[in-house]
């Protein structure tokens, strides 16, 4: 979010979609461990050999952060004026608990 260089077709990008490349995605618990609570998802890319970390969301500030924690999602609502439902129906720690449940990831 603000980085318009950072993920793009071709080489002018950070992240060249034009090129092959793995997007890991981690769920970090507050402790670290697989029973703690839910407290921050991150990405990071692979290509050409390098870890890539996420970019910056500098559209919210300064320190707003490149992973998605409750503090980073209650910026983004307050940037874009919207309600923070998320905050409402428990944020991190609840979404911890549904994908506790089993959920399946479908891309397209």
């Amino acid at each position: 979010m603000g980085v318009k260089s950072f993920y793009g077709e071709g080489a002018d990008f950070t992240v060249d979609t034009s090129r092959p490349m793995t997007v890991v995605t981690q769920f970090l618990t507050h402790n670290g461990t697989d029973v703690g609570d839910l407290s921050e998802v991150k990405r990071f890319y692979m290509q050409d050999g390098k870890v890539i970390e996420n970019s910056e969301a500098t559209i919210l500030g300064a320190n707003a952060g490149n992973s998605i924690t409750d503090e980073f999602c209650s910026k983004q609502k307050a940037k874009f004026g919207d309600r923070n439902d998320f905050a409402a129906k428990g944020a991190m720690k609840q979404m911890g608990e549904a994908l506790d449940h089993g959920m399946v990831l479908v891309l397209s």
